[in-house]
């Protein structure tokens, strides 16, 4: 099966650098314009179905794609969603260096051990990703091609395991806003096809530099 993994535009509270986690921020201008670019992208692939995360800023960028695949309907699936950011939820990224630099540090550098106070824990996400990729590989056959609109950690976590890597590493990966990363998992081993490509972008691509909260 090949999976296409969607990172949502640029959302409202991606460019004013807030974090948002399950809020239901929405995409910005220019996140409605990468989600329109995306969709282009991937109006010539023969796609066999289209999975959401509920979460508008997910969800309108899943609708762009599937206006040019108008036989399929997109499923909303809550395993998709963004990590829970617990207190950090709202904050912007100023102020969560502020009053948790320590736990900040350490989900940069140990997201496994991690939890955002009041959040949710990695070991959750893990597992809703993980079940996530288990139903759709076993309800569609070997040579489906389908596409989840999701987030950050999601895909993140989703590439980590298709490499075998160390989840503790996940946040050395850059995903770009309305980017796709796909994978192809096979009776053997998957094999990761593409990372984070945005060549479709062009000068509407979000910078790592200028992004400080997911």
């Amino acid at each position: 099966m090949r999976l296409i993994l969607v990172r949502h535009g640029e959302s409202e509270w991606n460019r004013i650098s807030r974090y948002q986690g399950q809020l239901d921020a929405p995409l910005s201008d220019l996140g409605l314009r990468q989600a329109q670019a995306l969709a282009e992208r991937l109006s010539t692939e023969k796609l066999d179905a289209i999975y959401s995360s509920p979460l508008q800023r997910a969800r309108r960028t899943a609708d762009a794609i599937a206006e040019f695949h108008p036989s399929l309907s997109i499923q909303d699936d809550p395993a998709l969603l963004e990590i829970h950011h617990g207190d950090w939820q709202g904050l912007f990224a100023a102020d969560v260096r502020e009053k948790y630099a320590e736990d900040l540090e350490e989900w940069r550098t140990f997201p496994t051990r991690a939890q955002m106070p009041n959040g949710e824990s990695f070991s959750n996400i893990l597992k809703r990703s993980l079940n996530f990729r288990e139903r759709v590989c076993k309800k569609h056959g070997p040579d489906a091609t389908v596409v989840a609109s999701t987030h950050d950690v999601v895909v993140k976590i989703l590439i980590a395991d298709a490499l075998g890597m160390h989840m503790d590493r996940i946040n050395r990966l850059w995903i770009t806003n309305a980017s796709i990363s796909v994978i192809e998992y096979t009776e053997s081993v998957p094999f990761l096809v593409l990372l984070s490509e945005a060549c479709h972008l062009g000068h509407l691509e979000t910078v790592r530099e200028k992004q400080e909260a997911i």
